[in-house]
């Protein structure tokens, strides 16, 4: 008996675990610890390192440090005779005469004695005990009787209140039948379970560490972390084997570390599945086909072909709950214990074991699977259970039936994935799956291979025997989508008639109440009039998508048409006004609690150009970061693109030449993958020639003259945003001034034209600087004036900063308030700031300059009040000073206004 009174001594390989040590000393001024967890997460270890931790204020008021007692439970302690003895022998570590009476009780008699009699002679003995302690009860899983349960209570509800007295420590593999509930709420109770009890990532490298001698990377422990979900006994069988492995083997042994590997195989095998009846094992390899498990599911899978069930004594929510009290490595996923899932190393094992004995089960499990998950309209799940079955051409009814819905909700990608999974002769049977492929492929960049999806429907459709009214709808239907999706198609390859055709053959094809493809045909229609310079026209029709859009409840569709009319807006000049379309795209991208959703990255990255434009760089940058982490979550090509550029921007502006040169290299890899918009294309050129100037490169200016493709003599093309621009541009910078006037003087009448004011205000200032190389400062100033004239209402500012120093000469002898405001944002004429103002805050100065309060310039610059309070203090501190009088007379002194 004496062996089941001893504590384990803590291995020489231990972890220190100090945090739950001090929770232990904690729960020592409560009357009973519950340490509850599945096999193998080291409750005995650590019960272990605590019995030499206890600390001597632990409990308060404590003369000395509290001692554990222990005793290790097995099977045949169930005998309450032998229970008691054996608990009241390891208290008597504590002091001889502890509970002797009781003792005697029990040893009197052959038969169980008055239990109430014996226990209160128990408590008496230990209510008089100075000192506090402890007793641990480890294993008690194992004790099933129920006359042990009700006196354990009995004894517990009884004993003294801390801080002297005893606490019950329990540790089990299953939470105890005690009133764990009733003593959670009167605070008498602390637990520990296997959340608290699994490795942090740290704790897993000291382990592994000590145990393997070997030290491995961060991502490697975050890896096994990750697939051991903390577990100790895995992380153990796991060091067994990288014991035996050379140290290049082991980052391939953790990526394929899973419950199929024998040590977790063995252990599992012999220390869970094997102890649980035949029906619970049953359940576990049945269900272990589930990534996530509800009772009415696994109701459905356990269905015998007769439509019965396999065991109607034993339903799946007794069988859940039973589970996760037996703590059978089961983790519950809401609080009302509607869903749970497996441990992923315990479901690896099931699913072995599962088709080692019934390989013939597994595809009529996943069928079942499938089923249920349709008939809840649990899209994904339905199609994931159902590749499994190989059933394709209930696959492909299952993606027809729910690929409008993907489409809605901007789930291209998994759309992609399913149909490309499927087999091509199945694809190709299915005129819907045809054109679902074309526009997934669009979306993806694939656009070379769209078309081919699309003539496959169209023979499709052409082979067709005569249909009732019913199915020409359909077809009709059809052939309005495959207008809609080509014409996309000739938009990115700069087809301009042909985009016109097919946006309005889609429009007169499809249903009026079809808002969602209508916007979609909408937004084609939009670029074609972009492409031939109709801003007016294009941010008319971009406005319709959207309005109809919100009418037929599709606020992404609505979201991505707003960021093409805020475009139409900023090639207007209409900044202010862009940015309350922009703002509206993004509302509607924004979750209820605030959180984006993936869509919300294109309105996001065109806030930032707008911040970037008015140097707010901060902001800027806040923005262009989220806006190309969400473009590459949602996997739109053009869009991840757009968000690069934009991010490039921000970064010219900050001189993160570095960092601007790698944004643009990755967009040019998406542009080499795939064809992009082309007005994408003229933009990576500007930020590329933008960043030669501002490193010195000049050849590589030079070289990009003789190889861009642009001449002076070309027709220009509104589609690719006026790119010979640029061109203008590197001919200024390598000094071929008249060449570059002439073209500047052409570009600037196609801008005006199109009523592009933003492509207008960078071909004045392109050519302000023209002739000011050339010594004419007259006609420079006065392009600067023009330039001015139409940028001050939108409130330009960084167009004119990153030219640079022969900018700021010019703006020093221009006589305009604008100029001068530009100088100061630049800094230029007032090195004693601490850092230049804001655009923003060169306004909020001048409305504190005329007088108004912080709710009357709010409401002037249609910002909330408090952003106000930020913008003066940013202001006070830019300027040194501490007041309102202060800053405005400084603002004065240094002539911002």
């Amino acid at each position: 008996m004496q062996t089941k009174l001893y504590i384990p001594l803590p291995k020489p390989t231990l972890t220190p675990r100090p945090h739950l040590v001090k929770q232990l000393n904690a729960g020592l001024s409560r009357r009973v610890i519950v340490i509850s967890a599945p096999a193998g997460f080291g409750k005995t270890t650590l019960l272990a390192e605590f019995g030499t931790h206890i600390m001597a204020d632990a409990v308060p008021a404590a003369r000395r440090s509290p001692q554990l007692c222990w005793l290790s439970l097995d099977e045949f302690d169930n005998d309450p005779v032998r229970f008691w003895i054996h608990f009241i022998a390891a208290l008597q570590k504590k002091g001889p005469e502890l509970g002797s009476d009781a003792l005697a009780m029990l040893q009197a008699s052959p038969q169980v004695p008055p239990t109430e009699a014996m226990l209160t002679s128990l408590i008496n003995d230990i209510a008089g005990e100075p000192d506090a302690f402890a007793l641990v009860l480890d294993d008690y899983h194992l004790i099933t009787a129920q006359t042990i349960h009700d006196a354990l209570e009995f004894l517990i509800l009884h004993l003294p209140p801390p801080p002297t007295g005893l606490t019950l420590i329990v540790a089990s593999r299953t939470d105890p039948p005690l009133p764990l509930s009733r003593w959670r709420v009167q605070e008498e109770l602390l637990e520990l379970r296997a959340v608290d009890l699994a490795f942090s990532a740290a704790e897993t490298a000291v382990y592994l560490n000590s145990t393997t001698g070997l030290t491995l990377s961060n991502p490697e422990v975050a890896a096994l972390t990750a697939r051991t979900e903390g577990w100790i006994a895995g992380l153990q069988m796991a060091a067994l084997s990288i014991q035996k492995r050379s140290p290049e083997t082991v980052p391939d042994f953790i990526r394929s570390f899973t419950g199929s590997h024998y040590y977790i195989l063995d252990y599992l095998t012999e220390e869970v599945l094997q102890r649980q009846p035949p029906h619970i094992q049953t359940f576990l390899l049945y269900t272990s086909i589930l990534k996530r498990l509800s009772a009415p599911l696994c109701d459905a899978l356990l269905k015998d072909e007769g439509g019965g069930m396999k065991d109607e004594i034993h339903p799946s929510s007794l069988i859940l709950h039973n589970l996760e009290q037996a703590n059978l490595f089961i983790v519950p996923l809401d609080d009302e214990r509607c869903w749970y899932r497996y441990h992923h190393l315990f479901a690896d094992l099931l699913r072995t074991r599962l088709t080692a004995t019934w390989p013939e089960r597994v595809p009529i499990l996943h069928q079942r699977a499938s089923a249920w998950y349709e008939t809840a309209d649990s899209t994904e799940e339905a199609i994931a259970h159902a590749f499994k079955t190989e059933d394709y051409e209930r696959i492909a009814r299952l993606v027809e039936k729910y690929a409008w819905n993907m489409l809605h909700q901007s789930k291209y990608n998994t759309l992609f994935a399913w149909i490309e999974a499927l087999p091509t002769a199945v694809v190709q049977t299915r005129p819907w799956l045809c054109v679902y492929q074309s526009w997934t492929h669009h979306w993806a960049g694939l656009r070379e291979e769209g078309e081919a999806c699309l003539r496959t429907a169209e023979e499709w459709l052409a082979r067709a025997s005569s249909a009732n009214a019913e199915e020409m709808a359909d077809r009709q239907l059809i052939a309005g989508y495959i207008a809609t999706v080509r014409a996309h198609y000739a938009l990115t390859h700069e087809e301009i008639p042909r985009v016109l055709e097919q946006a309005q053959k889609a429009l007169r094809l499809l249903p009026p109440d079809d808002y969602f493809t209508r916007s979609t045909a909408g937004v084609a229609l939009g670029g074609a009039y972009w492409g031939v310079g109709d801003s007016v026209q294009a941010e008319q029709t971009y406005a319709e998508c959207a309005s109809n859009a919100l009418l037929g409840g599709y606020p992404y569709r609505a979201s991505s048409a707003l960021c093409y009319q805020g475009m139409q807006q900023v090639k207007q000049a209409r900044l202010r006004q862009a940015q309350e379309t922009f703002e509206e795209a993004l509302a509607l991208a924004t979750g209820l609690e605030g959180s984006y959703f993936p869509n919300a990255g294109y309105p996001l990255a065109k806030l930032g150009e707008l911040a970037c434009e008015w140097d707010d760089l901060a902001m800027a940058r806040q923005y262009v970061d989220q806006g190309v982490a969400l473009c590459t979550q949602l996997g739109h090509v053009d869009l991840m693109a757009e968000a690069l550029v934009a991010l490039a921007r921000v970064q010219l502006a900050q001189q993160e030449f570095g960092g601007a040169a790698d944004t643009i290299q990755q967009a040019d890899r998406l542009a080499q993958s795939s064809k992009v918009d082309p007005w994408i294309y003229c933009w990576m050129d500007d930020c590329r020639l933008r960043l030669w100037l501002a490193t010195g490169r000049r050849d590589e200016v030079v070289y990009w003259i003789e190889t861009c493709g642009l001449s002076l003599d070309d027709p220009f093309s509104y589609h690719y945003d006026l790119h010979h621009i640029n061109l203008a541009r590197a001919l200024v910078a390598v000094g071929r001034l008249d060449e570059a006037l002439g073209l500047l003087g052409r570009l600037l009448v196609a801008a005006e034209t199109a009523v592009w004011h933003h492509e207008a205000i960078k071909i004045l200032k392109l050519q302000a600087l023209t002739y000011q190389a050339k010594g004419d400062d007259g006609e420079a100033l006065a392009a600067l004036g023009r330039a001015l004239a139409l940028a001050e209402p939108g409130g330009y500012v960084r167009s004119f900063v990153d030219e640079r120093e022969p900018m700021a000469e010019l703006l020093r002898e221009h006589p305009s308030s604008y100029a001068s405001k530009l100088l100061a944002a630049w800094g230029v004429n007032n090195a004693a700031l601490i850092e230049p103002l804001s655009q923003r805050e060169l306004e909020v100065l001048q409305l504190l300059a005329d007088g108004l309060s912080n709710k009357a310039i709010a409401q002037t610059l249609i910002i909330a009040a408090s952003t106000v309070k930020k913008h003066l203090k940013n202001i006070y501190q830019k300027l040194n000073v501490h007041s309102r009088t202060e800053a405005i007379a400084r603002a004065r002194e240094l002539g911002l206004f």
